[in-house]
């Protein structure tokens, strides 16, 4: 489950408040600390299971345009590596299809926009 955690910053500390876990809140000096303390008192509000994979999404509650931009930009950036990784399965599904139906390495690579050394690897050649 991804839990939205809104941040907002008061001097130098980031501060965390998860509005779907009462009383769930935190702070840190550093957003890296901070992803790390919403994680532990998330488990511990929700009484999570200690192995259990807590997710979180900061949404950024600041004045500071710099920081939300930074933080649109880091958002799409997740959002095109998660979609980079559907892709990667899909090509090497592709990549089995093609070479099955008896295609060539190098029309499967012009089709697919990789390598010819690409699709040698996926097809285990």
């Amino acid at each position: 489950m991804t839990y939205i955690v809104n941040v907002t910053r008061e001097g130098n500390e980031w501060l965390a408040d998860v509005p779907g876990v009462a009383g769930a809140h935190t702070f840190a000096r550093s957003l890296e600390g901070l992803e790390r303390y919403a994680r532990e008192v998330i488990a511990l509000m929700d009484d999570l299971d200690d192995d259990a994979e807590v997710d979180v999404r900061f949404v950024f509650e600041v004045d500071d345009e710099v920081v939300r931009e930074a933080a649109r930009v880091g958002n799409e950036r997740r959002e095109l590596l998660a979609r980079e990784e559907i892709i990667r399965a899909e090509v090497a599904e592709a990549v089995r299809s093609l070479t099955d139906a008896g295609y060539s390495t190098r029309d499967a690579a012009a089709m697919l926009g990789v390598t010819p050394g690409r699709v040698s690897q996926l097809a285990g050649c």
